[in-house]
């Protein structure tokens, strides 16, 4: 149905190559089509929908929050696989999800997902920049961040960016906070 689908949009992109609700709709198929069985080509396809509502309507958030979550998706399940790989080879160490990734596998997975983090937390500032108060971009750029602690080489590092992942969390918090009080009826 998905297939399906995405050729529909793709006619409708025939007579009409800046139909923004065709592209959209392409790009949240094929994420969905991306997730099970997990799929990184239709992912970036995804991205690359993405990426042409942005050419097309550069003031609109959602297209670069939706880039930054593409991006989180690949990487995490990059690092959820790289884990697992290394939980197997070594019965006896226990790796928790927040613990700092063994060094093999810290350059493994950085070869890997610097470069998508990067520009997942670029795409998701941007989507800031446009929405101040877009919870949903502060709460993946908080998870990038996670992401980006295990590429980094030194102990310090990794803790800022920790840092500033938790300082993320806070300002999503705030913006619930706030929108939860501005929602109350008056007393």
């Amino acid at each position: 149905m998905g297939r399906n689908a995405i050729e529909e949009y793709k006619g409708v992109l025939d007579v009409d190559a800046t139909n923004l609700f065709a592209i959209d709709g392409i790009a949240s198929i094929l994420f969905s089509m991306g997730g099970r069985p997990f799929d990184v080509e239709k992912m970036n396809e995804s991205k690359s929908y993405h990426a042409r509502h942005i050419a097309l309507r550069p003031n609109d958030p959602q297209p670069y929050y939706w880039i930054g979550v593409v991006d989180w998706t690949i990487c995490y399940k990059a690092n959820q696989n790289l884990r697992e790989e290394w939980s197997k080879e070594n019965p006896n160490g226990n790796l928790a999800p927040a613990d700092p990734l063994p060094e093999s596998v810290r350059q493994d997975f950085g070869n890997e997902c610097a470069a998508p983090v990067s520009e997942g937390i670029g795409q998701l500032k941007k989507a800031i920049e446009l929405k101040p108060d877009y919870d949903d971009a502060l709460a993946y750029s908080n998870l990038l961040y996670r992401l980006k602690a295990d590429t980094e080489i030194t102990r310090d590092a990794r803790n800022a960016d920790i840092r500033i992942a938790d300082n993320l969390v806070d300002q999503v918090l705030k913006i619930k906070k706030l929108r939860t009080e501005a929602s109350q009826p008056p007393q």
